[in-house]
């Protein structure tokens, strides 16, 4: 029985950046810019009842720029949407109340937006997502530019070779994917991924850290993720939409505690319900 006391619901990737002593490199990979822990603030968002909004990783870097990167293993085309949402609330942490009433212009730090692609689906090494298209393209409409970079493990990817740890998370997953693809299960192929990245110097340390269960219970949410989106697809082209989209969640819940043998609260995890809406959601599902 584990007796690990990380929180599960934290995927592996958002547990391995949250980290300040491993930023300063993926600062210097993605800007060209060289700085110290000492001069980055983690400002990543954890959900609260209030908000319902969790990011995967945002820092501020010597008040002058705040980077804010979200790791995806599917295509979502309103990545833009999210990050104007999870930037609004960092500028609202980050300004005091009473100053935004006064006449003098607040400086705040420049935002920058990434994704990191790792799926399965073949995709390039970089393109961009742009808030404007869900205006219709007008060009007068308001931008946001998201750049998604590809970090599957390949060679001469540009950002895992300015980027140890980055480059040692993308070893890490493409040696669990090999070792299911030949049969292995997830728990195995954790096992011998960790033993392989620590031996072949990926992210050794953290690994050396970490047990084997904890790391497992991170990587087996995201895995649940992925197949949350399958089940919710496969439950909307059987039930329809037209059931409205709360009916929807509610099969979905249902479907995932049968086919995926999760709990009701661990299937809202992987669906990113709203803690506010969860009291709802429990009382249908019961009902």
């Amino acid at each position: 029985m584990r007796t690990t006391k990380h929180n599960y619901k934290d995927s592996l990737f958002r547990d391995i950046f949250n980290n300040a002593e491993r930023l300063p490199e993926l600062c210097e990979a993605l800007l060209g810019l060289k700085t110290m822990s000492s001069s980055i603030a983690l400002a990543t968002i954890n959900e609260t009842l209030f908000t319902g909004l969790k990011n995967d990783v945002s820092f501020i870097v010597e008040n002058q720029h705040v980077l804010l990167v979200e790791h995806q293993s599917t295509v979502n085309a309103n990545m833009p949407l999210r990050f104007f949402m999870y930037l609004a609330e960092i500028y609202r942490r980050y300004v005091e109340e009473e100053a935004m009433y006064k006449k003098r212009l607040i400086p705040l730090p420049t935002p920058k937006f990434y994704v990191f692609y790792n799926g399965i689906e073949e995709m390039p090494d970089t393109w961009t997502l742009r808030l404007s298209d869900a205006f219709g393209g007008k060009k007068d409409a308001m931008e946001l530019v998201v750049e998604v970079l590809n970090i599957n493990d390949k060679s001469n990817r540009r950002i895992l070779e300015k980027c140890h740890a980055l480059k040692g998370y993308s070893v890490f997953i493409a040696q669990v994917r090999e070792h299911i693809k030949n049969g292995g299960s997830l728990e195995t192929a954790v096992g011998d991924a960790v033993r392989y990245c620590i031996a072949n110097d990926y992210l050794k340390e953290y690994f050396r850290q970490k047990h084997k269960e904890e790391v497992f219970d991170m990587l087996n949410f995201a895995w649940n993720q992925e197949l949350a989106l399958k089940v919710r697809a496969d439950e909307a082209r059987e039930e329809g939409l037209s059931q409205g989209l709360e009916n929807g969640l509610v099969l979905s819940i249902r479907s995932m505690m049968e086919k995926l043998n999760l709990s009701m609260e661990k299937a809202m995890d992987v669906l990113q319900i709203p803690a506010a809406e969860r009291a709802k959601y429990a009382a249908l599902i019961k009902g």
